[in-house]
C-alpha cells in the first residue's frame, strides 16, 4: 500500500514532469494543441502539495522574466497547470483508497495514470505555445535553456 509521504513524493515528481514534458512537447502551430480544460478534482491539492505547484509557477515566471504584456498569457499556462496537479493529484488519491492491489490492478493504475500525464501535456501545449511565441527572442532563450535544465535534472533522478 502507497504510504501518504510517498504519495506526495511522486505526485510532486510527476507535476515536475508534467512541466518538463509541456517543453519537450511544444512545437509553433501544433495541430495536436488542445485548450480545453482539465478535469477538477472534488479534493483540493494538499497544500504542501499546491505550494509545490506555486512555487514551479513562481520560478517559471521569473526564468522568463514576463512582462507586464504577458502576463495574462503566463496566467492561462499557469492555471492549466494548477488543474493538471489537481487531476494528477486525484487519481493518486483513487489509488490510495484502492482496496485491490493485485499485479493487474496496479497495471490499470499505472495505465490511468500515464494517459492522463498525456492528456495534461497536451492541455499544456497550446497555451505555452501563445506565451512562447509573446516572448522576446532574449526570453525565448531564456525559456529553452530553462527547460533544458529541467530536462537534464529529470534524466539525471531517472539515472539514479
Amino acid at each position: 500500500m502507497m504510504r501518504m509521504g510517498s504519495l506526495k513524493a511522486a505526485a510532486s515528481g510527476v507535476v515536475s514532469a508534467l512541466i518538463l514534458a509541456a517543453s519537450l512537447a511544444v512545437q509553433p502551430g501544433s495541430a495536436a494543441a488542445q485548450t480545453a480544460p482539465p478535469p477538477v478534482a472534488a479534493t483540493p491539492l494538499p497544500e504542501r502539495f499546491a505550494d509545490d505547484v506555486e512555487i514551479r509557477i513562481a520560478e517559471l515566471h521569473r526564468a522568463l522574466h514576463i512582462v507586464p504584456s504577458q502576463e495574462a498569457l503566463f496566467v492561462a499556462y499557469a492555471n492549466v497547470m494548477r488543474g493538471n496537479a489537481q487531476a494528477i493529484h486525484a487519481l493518486f488519491l483513487q489509488r490510495v483508497t484502492a482496496t485491490d492491489f493485485s499485479a493487474p490492478a496496479r497495471l490499470r493504475w499505472y495505465a490511468q495514470l500515464t494517459a492522463a500525464h498525456a492528456e495534461a501535456v497536451n492541455r499544456l501545449i497550446a497555451p505555452f505555445d501563445a506565451l512562447y511565441q509573446s516572448l522576446s527572442p532574449e526570453q525565448k532563450a531564456l525559456a529553452d535553456r530553462h527547460f533544458e535544465q529541467l530536462q537534464q535534472r529529470r534524466f539525471a533522478q531517472h539515472r539514479r
